[in-house]
């Protein structure tokens, strides 16, 4: 039995400027029975530090989980450990420099047990230093085996490659041994590619419940 409803995964490496904000925002979600799985990737900053002080001072900080790699490993094996580790019937994936809305978790959850789906992705804003732009998906149900694959190869483009803003069962991902390479260079994309092939049932919602940050300095860049 899970020990939770949802776990949000968020992988932390050297992210002290952002991590409170981040964290925060996941913390202030309207749903109520979240496990916070942060992955401690060995930095040199702050970062944990940061994070028991709001361990310690807010409401939630009991449902905060803070579990080490051995050394820094990457994002690739920070998000596999997620995967192990995750307490949560569902997961979500955050990075630790962006932030969601407060009705994220609850709008993908309810859209997942509505419609008995393996997954559901919300849209998102994506903020540069001069430009925001949006990334939204028409609602859709998509209902059999190969559907979202078949959607999502039809045009570049159709599905995001980042795996955050998507509620996952996490069953699908632990039955099929579905990982990320161990690379730190698009390892995300490597992963959603092949994902969409072992869903049979996804939704796709028009809110943007996400807003990345793009940072210079940050993995996707």
């Amino acid at each position: 039995m899970n020990k939770y409803d949802v776990t949000t995964g968020i992988p932390v490496y050297n992210a002290e400027k952002y991590i409170r904000k981040t964290l925060e925002s996941a913390l202030n979600q309207t749903f109520v029975n979240i496990e916070f799985l942060i992955l401690d990737d060995r930095g040199t900053d702050n970062s944990i530090e940061v994070i028991e002080d709001i361990k310690r001072e807010h409401p939630r900080g009991k449902d905060i989980r803070i579990v080490s790699q051995p050394k820094n490993m990457g994002v690739a094996q920070a998000r596999n450990r997620i995967i192990d580790e995750a307490q949560g019937r569902f997961l979500y994936f955050m990075d630790s420099d962006d932030v969601i809305s407060d009705n994220c978790i609850s709008l993908l959850y309810s859209n997942i047990l509505e419609h008995q789906a393996e997954v559901v992705f919300g849209s998102y804003e994506k903020v540069e230093i001069n430009h925001h732009s949006n990334n939204i998906y028409p609602f859709l149900i998509l209902d059999g085996k190969d559907k979202l694959a078949e959607y999502s190869y039809s045009r570049y483009g159709a599905i995001q490659a980042p795996v955050w803003n998507i509620l996952f069962d996490i069953n699908l991902l632990r039955a099929s041994c579905h990982r990320f390479i161990d690379t730190n260079y698009w390892e995300d994309l490597v992963f959603s590619f092949d994902m969409v092939t072992l869903v049979s049932k996804a939704v796709l919602l028009p809110d943007v419940t996400y807003t990345y940050i793009c940072r210079d300095n940050s993995l996707s860049n």
